[in-house]
């Protein structure tokens, strides 16, 4: 769970350090998908427990995995993850704001 680490560009500079040239990051977290309302974020203590107040927009995973260095970056939200999350915190509709999502990235082959 990257979005729980108060550091995550640190977190992406130590993933790419640590792999062989050619070597592939690839991990599963939750985005966000639009801004969260004030309700929401006025809530984030109890939305750190469910894993959702720490979650970077897509934008910002994309830049964070290009300033460490990766190539080949990818972040695929995937909307069907909605159902289940729609269900942590009910009434809340924060499946408007936060989906899981598979971040890839690559360290090109050529870097040491």
């Amino acid at each position: 769970m990257i979005n729980l680490s108060p550091d995550k560009q640190q977190v992406f500079h130590e993933a790419f350090r640590v792999l062989r040239p050619g070597g592939r990051l690839a991990i599963a977290d939750v985005v966000t998908t639009a801004e969260l309302p004030e309700e929401i974020k006025d809530d984030l203590d109890a939305l750190y427990s469910e894993c959702i107040s720490g979650a970077s927009s897509v934008d910002e995973l994309k830049t964070m995995l290009t300033e460490s260095g990766f190539a080949d970056v990818v972040v695929e939200p995937k909307d069907d993850s909605k159902t289940f999350i729609k269900d942590c915190i009910p009434g809340t509709n924060v499946e408007s704001y936060i989906v899981s999502a598979v971040i890839k990235g690559v360290k090109p082959p050529q870097h040491r």
